[in-house]
């Protein structure tokens, strides 16, 4: 009988089986560093796509505020310093990129002694138009520097100086002239930063066509902004600062970091994220590369699964039957975990459906008590008129004799209906605002008259503090339909609010038009509000002062009132303040009767685009 050796037959199959098992090993392991390359490439995309999301935005940004300054000039046929540097210091101060903002007037050479000598006059004491060192400006037309934003020691050096005498705005001053009125100049230092200048020439003919160019005489005056390239870029991110970047500027590079772990370390993968951005007639290339290096892998799922491989290979042959155990006893641990998942699951579904039933029913609570105040307006104001009415009857002694004593009681209790009254009224007007039962009635505002109105009103208040209070109309050209009760109404809570809280100087309210805006300005030379409470103010039932033993009186609803009355009126309210110098709030109202004009005529221009 022939008998067969199995023990060398099984010893090769072992072999065979461990050699495929390392392969096998080998193989799940590259895979497993592929995926870890491949989920990096993802991270880096994602974040790449961000930033160049973020730079877009400034991009557009940067445009609507030379849009907001250009039609600031635009709308004003004279712009002082001040105003100038109140426009823009808030935008300035805003933008982190944005390092300075300028005005240059624009100068015939023949013209420059006479310009300098009306300078002078100006009380510019020595004023002498320089040029800057690095460039030569050819131009038959001088560009000197006379508004700059912010003002520092620094940018004060900018004064007086001949922004196209710079070597870097030449091309740029070329290009405004030549087919737009908007151009970038060329990469420079200011201050140790890399930046570039915007340049956007103002012309009287803002309609001008922006390709059919802008003769040197035609302008007026260069708007001009000081870009931080690292901050508009964000260089220093977190991401920037372990990649590789370039940045050219119309095929010009500007400068490329290196990565210092793409140099020394062994390459697994590159990827390349690059974007175009034109803003202008300038396009700026912004390209990205990353390198997957053998330092930046995680190996430890790499390493699990190749371990992993040759342990499954080394008792395979041996454990079979203990393998498909373990394998039931996996299952039996999915299934396991997989019904506390569905638990878990449908527990969260019924908590976040108990939450969004609290909400919808808090959300319905609030409507509700917003309806019911508003309608209970009668039933709230009737009884107290009645007992401010028979306190006045009974304090005039119109039923009888009053004894002293009895009349300083009855003077209490009338000051006190008062100022429930006055407390019931403002909650009522947040109610009737919150619930939408607040009508607005458009009509013809005598702006002098309700201005005249109100000086009478508050003049004896004034005077018992030893204020002063004066009004002022600059601009009455145009009229203005608007609701003339609820604008009131604003007004009055601002300047009570002045006269309460200044005890020497006196408040000044001011009437003008503001681009597409009317604004009343309340002037007062009070304590001021602190920058940390100026955030608040607007807030129901805020007060700034909101101590148990505070010195003003008061419910905090009249500013909260006002600003939503502002609002209905198609405006807002600024405020402005500094603590020990004063306040200046700001009402921005529309023209209420234009906007429904506009809103009528889209209407019918929508119904016909869908006909």
């Amino acid at each position: 009988m022939l008998e067969i050796d199995t023990s060398e037959y099984r010893s090769k199959y072992l072999i065979i089986l461990i050699v495929v098992g390392i392969g096998i090993s080998l193989l799940a392991f590259f895979l497993g560093v592929s995926v870890v390359v491949s989920d990096s490439k993802k991270d880096f995309q994602r974040r790449a796509e961000q930033a160049f999301s973020r730079i877009e935005n400034r991009f557009e940004l940067l445009t609507q505020i030379d849009e907001d300054l250009a039609q600031f000039f635009y709308a004003s046929d004279e712009v002082t310093s001040a105003e100038f540097s109140q426009f823009t210091r808030q935008i300035v101060e805003r933008n982190d990129f944005l390092r300075q903002t300028m005005l240059a007037n624009v100068v015939p050479k023949n013209e420059l002694k006479l310009f300098e000598f009306s300078k002078r006059e100006q009380g510019y004491t020595g004023y002498k138009v320089k040029s800057f060192e690095s460039g030569k400006n050819t131009s038959k037309y001088l560009y000197p520097i006379e508004y700059y934003e912010p003002v520092s020691i620094q940018s004060s050096l900018w004064f007086g100086k001949d922004l196209r005498s710079l070597a870097e705005t030449q091309e740029a001053f070329e290009q405004i002239h030549r087919d737009s009125f908007f151009a970038l100049s060329d990469p420079m230092d200011v201050n140790g930063r890399l930046s570039f200048l915007i340049l956007h020439a103002l012309s009287p003919d803002a309609d001008m066509r922006p390709d059919s160019g802008l003769d040197e005489s035609d302008a007026y005056g260069v708007l001009a902004y000081v870009i931080d390239i690292n901050d508009l870029l964000e260089l220093s991110s977190s991401l920037l600062s372990s990649v590789t970047y370039k940045v050219e500027m119309d095929g010009r590079e500007v400068f490329k970091s290196q990565a210092p772990n793409a140099l020394n370390s062994l390459k697994l993968g590159s990827f390349l994220v690059n974007r175009t951005f034109v803003f202008s007639n300038t396009s700026m290339y912004f390209e990205i590369s990353h390198y997957v290096v053998f330092s930046d892998i995680d190996f430890l799922l790499p390493l699990l699964i190749f371990l992993s491989g040759l342990l499954m290979t080394g008792f395979i042959y041996a454990t079979t039957r203990s393998e498909l155990m373990r394998s039931q006893l996996l299952e039996q641990q999915k299934n396991e975990v997989s019904r506390q998942v569905k638990n878990q699951t449908r527990q969260l579904r019924h908590q976040a459906a108990s939450l969004a039933l609290t909400r919808d029913q808090a959300l319905k609570a609030n409507q509700t008590k917003s309806t019911f105040l508003a309608n209970m307006s009668h039933e709230l104001r009737t009884p107290l008129n009645s007992i401010i009415g028979f306190s006045e009857i009974l304090g005039k002694g119109m039923s009888g004799p009053v004894e002293e004593e009895q009349k300083k009681q009855l003077d209490i209790i009338l000051v006190n209906a008062r100022g429930l009254l006055a407390l019931i009224n403002n909650v009522l007007d947040l109610s009737k605002v919150e619930s939408g039962k607040v009508e607005i009635d458009i009509g013809l505002l005598d702006v002098e008259a309700m201005l005249k109105n109100l000086e009478e009103t508050f003049i004896p208040l004034a005077k018992e503090k030893n204020l002063t209070f004066e009004y002022e109309i600059k601009d009455n050209s145009k009229p203005v339909y608007t609701d003339h009760e609820k604008l009131r109404q604003i007004l009055v809570n601002l300047i009570a609010n002045a006269i309460k809280f200044t005890n020497e100087g006196g408040i000044k309210v001011e009437f003008f038009s503001h681009l597409e805006y009317y604004c009343f300005r309340i002037i007062d030379t009070g304590i001021g509000i602190s920058r940390q409470k100026l955030r608040n103010i607007f807030d129901d039932f805020y007060q700034v002062e909101g101590s148990a033993s505070r010195t003003y009186e008061g419910t905090g609803l009249g500013l909260a009132i006002s600003q939503r009355f502002a609002e209905l009126l198609g405006g807002f309210i600024n405020v402005e303040s500094e603590e020990g110098v004063g306040s200046i709030f700001s009402v921005y109202i529309s023209d209420l009767d234009d906007m429904e004009t506009r809103r009528k005529s889209l209407e019918e221009s929508n119904k016909k685009t869908v006909t």
